[in-house]
């Protein structure tokens, strides 16, 4: 097979298992990192680097994903095809860049040209990669993960400043890029080829200086300021049970990578068992102590190869795996984006063994083993079309999941299946009844069954549980306001915007949201005041330009309160 026939295979493999994701639409956390941030739908260069979560806007420090977020909404606005085709190029050029990364550092080895083929073919089409491709705000793994290997080949080639500027570009699109520091010594390792000082001064250098940045503009800190229980339990129990647990863990993104059948887009509580005391985790230690064991020894039996995949599996979940800090999620399939490089490498490697002795079996081995795995990920990538879709797949998937039911329900309502909709809320309530936005989805539920009293009661009690800062809480005040309307309470709706815009008399959503009490109250004054203040604090504020519409031109609709999230 010549080099221009491995390179066009493996491009056109991985653009074909995941062509089907370019039908799909937004899903997930989309909306948030998308279609309701104003970094992404108000473009400034200073936007990029606020990592507040001012006017909704998730607390990431991730720069250069969101503009290429922004990039796409500038051409195809909420259109979701331009957003799934960058982030299926993408994942092909990082299958390129990962085959291109290890043909290097493995030519002194035997075969090491196709091992690093077959890695990048493992790589192309495993289904554990659909939520870091098939999810467009998977996009920040996608962008890491190249540049990290973009960095490395520069680093391996005598191109300094490339490289410092695809790192420095890998951490502006996610921070566990910070891999890249350990596996260049690695890297450098293998081939037997160490660079001078300088060049290790100056990634190290990169690193802190991006660290003392992620430091400032995060307040103070590293990891996530506030992690929702039922995300991430583990970011509330003391260090030594939560790494125990993360060792668990650990060892469920082995079965998935060995064995991809059972897919989920949320791990969250209670879909994983964790436990508070060290004996249920022994198992999970003693193996991660073997295998950590094993790969030391790789160095000892100088089996550079078989060292270079655990380094990269072990560095590629260094920052994500709740061992060092807590991160925002228990555990999340698109984490194992990167890591899985290690792992289809561990795999080549075992079969190039077999390719030595039995060619023809191993060769009909791979190929039975890409096509299972690439049926898996055209499969599974159905799934990820809408939120109906995944959070059906999901909830059979992880029937623990409260968020997976909480979510499935709030699709019910959208669709109108209102019985529907309240068995899934309460399924998700047995299992975890303190979420805030859970809790305002039933009330809305109630609301539309004709329950306006449960609805009240179930709005005011979302509101209450939400802190101030809770990113939904404009929503919450919405919703609340609009039933108080509903039933006739217009006094006890003004009463509440007044006490929401006291502490946050900057939100142009409940400036307009009192606006319009203000009209339906017959004060035409206060509303106009109130609805010019909206816009200008939000020029996009179509319920505010709607309303003044209405005052300046009698007989149009009267503009109601801003929809719900």
């Amino acid at each position: 097979m010549t080099e221009r026939m491995r390179v066009g295979l493996l491009l056109a493999i991985s653009l074909l298992v995941y062509a089907n994701t370019l039908t799909n639409g937004f899903a997930l956390d989309d909306s948030m990192y998308i279609l309701n941030n104003p970094r992404v739908t108000h473009f400034t260069v200073k936007g990029l680097f606020d990592a507040g979560q001012s006017n909704g806007s998730p607390r990431y420090f991730r720069p250069l994903t969101f503009a290429t977020f922004a990039g796409n909404w500038a051409v195809g606005d909420a259109h979701a095809f331009g957003y799934h085709l960058i982030n299926l190029l993408l994942h092909a050029g990082v299958t390129l860049l990962l085959y291109l990364l290890l043909r290097k550092i493995l030519e002194s080895f035997a075969s090491g040209t196709i091992i690093a083929w077959t890695t990048a073919l493992l790589f192309a089409v495993h289904p554990i990669h659909t939520e870091a491709v098939a999810s467009i705000v998977g996009r920040s793994e996608l962008l890491a993960a190249g540049l990290l290997l973009a960095a490395w080949l520069f680093h391996l080639d005598d191109h300094p400043v490339p490289a410092l500027l695809c790192f420095a570009l890998a951490l502006l699109s996610k921070e566990s890029a910070i891999a890249f520091v350990p596996l260049v010594f690695v890297g450098d390792y293998v081939r037997g080829q160490f660079k001078p000082v300088s060049r290790y001064a100056s990634i190290i250098g990169v690193a802190a200086l991006y660290v003392g940045v992620l430091w400032r503009v995060q307040g103070g800190q590293l990891g996530v300021a506030r992690v929702s229980f039922l995300d991430n339990p583990l970011a509330k129990v003391p260090a030594n049970i939560r790494i125990l647990n993360a060792l668990r863990i650990a060892g469920k993104y082995v079965a998935l990578q060995i064995y991809p059948a059972t897919l989920s887009s949320d791990y969250s509580y209670n879909a994983i068992r964790l436990y508070a005391s060290w004996r249920p985790a022994l198992l999970a230690l003693a193996a991660t102590m073997l295998i950590l064991a094993l790969w030391i020894g790789t160095l000892w039996m100088k089996r550079k190869e078989w060292f270079l995949a655990g380094a990269i599996y072990l560095a590629g979940f260094a920052v994500t795996a709740n061992l060092l800090l807590p991160t925002g999620t228990i555990m999340g399939e698109r984490l194992a984006y990167l890591p899985s490089a290690g792992f289809c490498l561990a795999v080549a490697l075992l079969w190039a063994r077999l390719e030595r002795t039995q060619q023809k079996l191993a060769w009909a081995v791979l190929a039975a083993v890409v096509i299972a795995l690439g049926v898996r990920t055209m499969v599974r990538n159905r799934d990820w079309r809408d939120n109906f879709a995944l959070f059906s797949a999901d909830v059979r998937a992880v029937p623990g999941s409260a968020k997976m039911h909480f979510g499935l329900g709030e699709e019910y309502l959208n669709r109108g299946e209102l019985q529907e909709a309240r068995a899934q809320m309460q399924t998700g309530f047995s299992i975890f009844p303190d979420d805030p936005d859970a809790v305002e989805t039933s009330g809305l539920i109630e609301g539309r069954l004709g329950n306006d009293q449960e609805a009240r009661r179930l709005l005011q009690q979302a509101l209450a549980m939400a802190r101030q800062t809770h990113p939904h809480r404009d929503f919450m005040v919405t919703n609340l306001t609009a039933e108080l309307i509903k039933i006739g309470e217009k006094d006890e709706a003004l009463q509440l915007l007044d006490h929401e815009i006291a502490k946050s008399p900057i939100n142009s959503s409940l400036r307009s949201n009192r606006a319009v009490v203000h009209y339906l109250r017959g004060e035409t004054d206060a509303a106009r005041a109130d609805a010019q203040t909206a816009l200008q604090m939000d020029p996009a504020n179509q319920q505010a330009a709607g309303l003044l519409n209405q005052l300046s031109t009698p007989g149009l609709a009267i503009p109601q309160t801003a929809p719900a999230k």
